[in-house]
């Protein structure tokens, strides 16, 4: 036995008007649309629903038995698909990819103001370089990704740059260097550098600007890691060239010095991306929202 809950609403509709010209204007429907409806429930159970006396109808005895399970089935129907909506905005689950000089930078403040908000979604996160990241939204398990550094593009995502970061030379307090109002790239000649790993797109903006200007390093350590490059530099080991919103808490407790760079205009963005085949539910919509303006807050 197949019953339709279009048919049931149908059914429920004319039960109400007493005519089926009032039920089909009421529900959108062409009156032949309606007639078949009941003409299909009725097929079905084997019963006369209604009984047509003159311009109107009339519920049968088996029409009226049938209309209470009718109500009752429609309104389940309806609180099941307004609890799966209400789970979809007000719940939720989001899966976040983001490379480390993100995850420190900016990403804790962005879920500590999301989550206020909405403390029944559940969070996710995943860490990784962009290729891994990228690799994750392929297969979806990332929803939406952050990436700080150099511009990327790839033809299966959607990249939005959201703000454009300062990148300074972080050094030790005790350094020559911390006595200058601003370096050049040219100044790196014979220093030691702590970078971040190789096939790291950030990495690879600097070496290809130190390759141009001919720079020779007297040692290069590549790291993975944002905290443990800041603890190398200030430990006395080299010095790094870093997005500055990654060093502000050590910039303000003085525990590093800061220079700006001269002679060249580093492109390095806070980005957000996410598939383009990927469904953007309402909780990822919003959080996508909620992360834009308050970064163009703060570029403001």
């Amino acid at each position: 036995m197949i019953i339709e809950i279009k048919q049931l609403k149908t059914f429920t509709m004319v039960a109400k008007k007493e005519n089926f010209s009032n039920a089909s204007e009421e529900l959108g429907y062409a009156q032949p649309t309606v007639t078949t409806h009941i003409k299909l429930l009725e097929e079905e159970l084997h019963v006369k629903l209604f009984e047509r006396l003159g311009h109107k109808i009339k519920l049968t005895e088996e029409g009226k038995h049938l209309l209470s399970y009718a109500e009752s089935i429609i309104r389940l129907s309806d609180d099941a698909l307004s609890s799966f909506a209400q789970m979809e905005s007000m719940q939720g689950k989001i899966t976040i990819g983001a490379n480390e000089s993100f995850s420190v930078a900016k990403l804790p403040e962005i879920l500590k103001a999301f989550i206020k908000q909405h403390k029944e979604t559940r969070i996710e996160l995943k860490f990784g370089s962009v290729k891994e990241i990228r690799d994750g939204m392929q297969k979806n398990e990332v929803d939406v990704a952050f990436f700080l550094g150099k511009e990327v593009s790839y033809p299966d995502l959607i990249v939005e740059k959201l703000v454009k970061e300062s990148v300074v030379a972080v050094v030790p307090i005790s350094h020559p260097f911390a006595a200058m109002d601003c370096l050049r790239i040219e100044d790196f000649n014979d220093q030691d550098l702590i970078i971040t790993r190789e096939n790291c797109t950030y990495r690879e903006l600097i070496e290809t600007l130190l390759k141009e200007r001919d720079v020779k390093l007297r040692s290069v350590i590549g790291i993975n890691n944002i905290s443990a490059i800041k603890q190398l530099v200030m430990s006395g080991l080299g010095i790094a060239i870093l997005p500055r919103v990654s060093t502000e808490l050590e910039l303000a407790e003085k525990l590093l010095i800061e220079i700006p760079l001269t002679g060249y205009e580093f492109p390095v963005y806070t980005q957000i991306a996410y598939h383009k085949d990927k469904w953007i539910s309402p909780v990822i919509l919003c959080f996508m929202d909620q992360v834009k303006e308050m970064l163009n807050q703060e570029e403001r």
